[in-house]
């Protein structure tokens, strides 16, 4: 990875790369930013640029020795951790058994969520377990560092969503980032440092990753023959998640015009027609469970811009000028007596989705929840 296969964040990059060149490299770095921004890109691209042997300007060579190897994420001094589940066959909970699937994954898509990469490993996850970095993988830092460095000047151990390091984990990671050997650095991933024990936090040089905006989305897809409305409509419902974007893209799921769907949705359950919200259902069920979920986001989306609408915000709004007119009409039904009920009902539609609720059930319950809703008196 180098810092031009990234768009955007050209000040953080010119910050990285001034810190390597002044020689202040920082032995405990986070990257801290949403999902789906360019924290683990950018923490890849800085480490290319820190082992590489014919540095540029700019950007790393990517011809060196080094450089190659780290295209391949084969560099011997370069060591990833991250969370896994543990099994019953497993002796040790470590990343290393999962390499192959991370380096494929990370590959892919360096923009990636905890939940792909947990899809990457384990086909059957009905528990939901969220992944954890164990008390093994501290271990194993340990054993690591005891062993001279292979061919690098820094030896770089990448932990990505450190969050998920549970205490045992974090407490002997602690005493290495007390005292790092010399020409050791670590470089966190992460989401939520607030979630990552007091001590560890306070070692941390931090660096805010800002989120990706429409025109980045769009530069980094341009190869990619994606219609701009459909463009548009992905940046919208994933918050300009890039990782979500590439994902669905990357799995030809069929495409879903949100607002077609949405205009249709609330027409019917207004109506109370029962025959067409089952009609309605059993389309939307053959859909797959992402894309049912980003069209709950959108929803919520909408009834935000209908509350922005009527408050005269409209410098807020993100919708195109055909949404907008829909907005104009729809924002008379929603108001001070049910925006919240409207926000909760979709929020929690989506909580059990997540949770592997019964997908037609639960959509025609929630259609005549909100046709309540809509119908409801100022």
């Amino acid at each position: 990875m180098r810092f031009k296969d990234i768009q955007a964040n050209e000040s953080l990059k010119d910050v990285l790369r001034k810190d390597i060149k002044l020689n202040r490299v920082s032995h405990a770095q986070v990257f801290l930013g949403n999902k789906g921004n360019a924290k683990l890109a950018l923490a890849l691209a800085y480490s290319q640029y820190l082992n590489c042997i014919q540095k540029e300007e700019e950007d790393s060579c990517d011809k060196c020795e080094s450089c190659i190897k780290y295209k391949n994420l084969s560099h011997p001094d370069l060591h990833f951790i991250y969370p896994v589940i543990k099994n019953n066959t497993q002796k040790k909970a470590i990343s290393q058994t999962y390499l192959s699937e991370w380096r494929a994954a990370i590959s892919n898509n360096p923009y990636l969520s905890l939940d792909d990469w947990l899809r990457q490993i384990v086909q059957d996850n009905k528990t939901g377990k969220r992944g954890v970095i164990y008390k093994d993988e501290a271990d194993n830092v340990h054993k690591t560092l005891r062993l001279k460095k292979y061919e690098s000047k820094y030896r770089v151990f990448l932990v990505w969503m450190p969050e998920q390091m549970n205490l045992e984990a974090s407490n002997k990671l602690l005493k290495v980032l007390e005292e790092p050997p010399e020409g050791t650095v670590f470089l966190f991933v992460s989401e939520n440092i607030d979630s990552m024990i007091s001590t560890i936090k306070s070692r941390l040089q931090k660096l805010k990753i800002p989120d990706f905006k429409d025109k980045d989305i769009k530069a980094h897809l341009s190869e990619k023959n994606i219609s701009e409305n459909k463009l548009k409509q992905l940046s919208y419902v994933t918050n300009n998640n890039l990782g979500e974007i590439i994902k669905i893209i990357d799995d030809e799921e069929e495409e879903m015009d949100f607002f077609k769907e949405f205009s249709t949705w609330m027409r019917i359950i207004y109506k109370e027609d029962i025959l067409s919200i089952s009609q309605w259902v059993e389309e939307s069920c053959k859909k797959g469970k992402r894309l049912q979920r980003l069209f709950l986001i959108y929803a919520i989306n909408i009834i935000r811009e209908c509350i922005l609408f009527s408050t005269g915000n409209t410098q807020l709004l993100r919708s195109t000028e055909k949404e907008q007119e829909f907005i104009r009409k729809f924002s008379p039904f929603v108001h001070g007596k049910n925006s919240v009920l409207l926000f909760e009902k979709l929020e929690s539609a989506i909580k059990l989705l997540d949770r592997n609720a019964n997908l037609k059930i639960h959509l025609f319950n929630l259609s005549i929840q909100m046709a309540r809703l809509v119908k409801t008196k100022m």
